[in-house]
């Protein structure tokens, strides 16, 4: 099993030293991979339902920092060459699937084949009417991106017709280093996992119980059986964030389910100036899940 850690890329504690530091310890303790988290603007007022919360409200005020996740991670990907980068998740909706396409590709392609795309349709309908993007329709919209920018990432020449998007006649170059970047849906609804019976390369749920994560691995089973696909070939990110803590008991029931990968959280709003309770837990969990050292991380 893989292990990575989320770098402070939001909050009080995001800033190039500190997300530096934490994929430098990372890489130093032997772990597989960082990732980012993503918002790109914080309304003063969230009526939504925040799914990642039992009380359901989005608690978090405007001004809290929030880093570009693509561009955190060419910074990070620059200084830690050992280490896999990932978004937990990117909000592909609130995008152009073209120039996603470019800005993925291109990731891909300077950090050498190590990025990870792992995608959610979003839930926050007061970010989306500022960007000026419906809500309504937004996981249907974000499969038909992803089957565009598969195109875009493919070398040939593209010829897309979809039901939203209709465009042909162009190659996106430089390819990206992998011969298609692996997406990775979140999301733990019936919804979501059926994404990614449909087109996704894995399952990156996050802020689930073990229990519900056993149960959505039985529904994608099924919902790989509908759709023809190999359940084995699906890869499983498991993030467990605060619902659950990354101890010898549930790395074992990891391995039990088959988890392939799976990512500690960076609290953003934990009292931690100088990153010590991270390191610890860092350590920790380097422990519990047996990884190696690295003697001399970077280069």
């Amino acid at each position: 099993m893989e292990v990575g850690v989320i770098v402070p890329n939001a909050g009080p504690k995001s800033s190039s030293q500190n997300i530096t530091r934490v994929a430098r310890w990372a890489e130093e303790m032997g772990y597989h991979s960082v990732w980012v988290t993503d918002h790109v603007a914080l309304p003063h007022t969230v009526d939504a339902r925040y799914p990642y919360r039992s009380h359901g409200r989005w608690d978090y005020p405007p001004e809290t920092p929030w880093l570009d996740p693509l561009l955190s991670l060419c910074w990070v990907a620059a200084s830690c060459p050992n280490l896999k980068v990932g978004t937990s998740v990117e909000v592909v909706p609130l995008r152009n699937p073209l120039l996603l396409a470019k800005q993925t590709s291109t990731l891909d392609f300077l950090t050498g084949g190590r990025f990870i795309l792992g995608v959610g349709a979003g839930w926050m309908e007061e970010e989306f009417d500022l960007i000026g993007v419906p809500f309504t329709g937004r996981g249907k919209r974000t499969v038909e991106m992803i089957r565009l920018m598969r195109q875009c990432w493919s070398g040939e020449t593209v010829d897309f017709q979809g039901e939203l998007w209709n465009v042909s006649g162009f190659k996106m170059y430089p390819r990206s280093v992998q011969s298609t970047i692996p997406v990775y849906w979140g999301g733990h609804s019936d919804a979501a996992l059926r994404r990614v019976a449909k087109v996704g390369d894995g399952w990156h749920p996050t802020q689930i119980t073990l229990e519900q994560l056993e149960e959505g691995i039985d529904k994608l089973k099924t919902y790989c059986a509908e759709e023809n696909r190999d359940f084995d070939r699906v890869s499983i990110i498991a993030r467990p964030g605060n619902i659950y803590a990354i101890t010898a008991d549930t790395h074992e029931q990891h391995l039990q389910l088959g988890i392939d990968h799976v990512v500690m959280d960076t609290p953003v709003a934990e009292v931690d100036p100088e990153l010590q309770i991270l390191r610890e837990n860092m350590e920790r969990v380097a422990d519990v899940c047996g990884l190696t050292p690295r003697e001399s991380p970077s280069v």
